[in-house]
């Protein structure tokens, strides 16, 4: 069955393009968040971002597809524990985008996360386990060793949101 996203006039979306030009629309509104199939996470542990390394795309959030009928939340906390090892102790949905238009557009999910602990894990066969950064990374655009799902602006207006910047001067 096909699944066109159907977006309200009354929510308030940021509009992104992403690397291979497909349009991207953000939105931190709750009100407008439409059933995903995919989630995005923002991990922490002791105030320091998570990445993994994608064994083809290179470094990025942890994330992936829902499994039939999961639900976004576990999904989340499965690809956490998949890609990074990570046991968690707290997590939120923050927002929500949609990539591509029509039957073809993906709708994701974006959770913060607090990590409890790494657990040992074999790792998939798609990652190489979780990088915890002591510094944030805030221009990816231009870095071939990070992900092209990094390199749009999705990735610096959540780390805005978040607090951890600002893009204002």
């Amino acid at each position: 069955m096909s699944y066109t996203p159907e977006l309200s006039p009354d929510c308030l979306y940021e509009y992104y393009t992403a690397l291979n030009g497909e349009p991207i629309r953000l939105t931190f509104m709750p009100d407008c968040f439409l059933p995903p199939a995919h989630v995005l996470i923002v991990p922490f542990w002791q105030g320091k971002l998570v990445f993994t390394r994608h064994k083809v795309r290179g470094i990025e959030l942890p994330g992936g597809k829902m499994e039939p009928g999961e639900t976004p939340l576990a999904a989340a906390v499965r690809e956490t524990f998949e890609e990074i090892g990570a046991s968690l102790r707290a997590i939120s949905l923050i927002g929500q985008y949609i990539i591509g238009e029509g039957e073809a557009a993906i709708v994701k999910s974006i959770y913060r996360a607090e990590v409890e602990r790494f657990l040992p894990v074999q790792f998939s066969s798609d990652t190489d386990g979780p990088i915890v950064v002591s510094e944030i990374p805030f221009q990816v655009k231009e870095r071939e060793d990070f992900s092209p799902y990094m390199r749009d602006d999705v990735y610096p207006r959540l780390l805005e949101v978040l607090g951890l910047t600002k893009t204002w001067t």
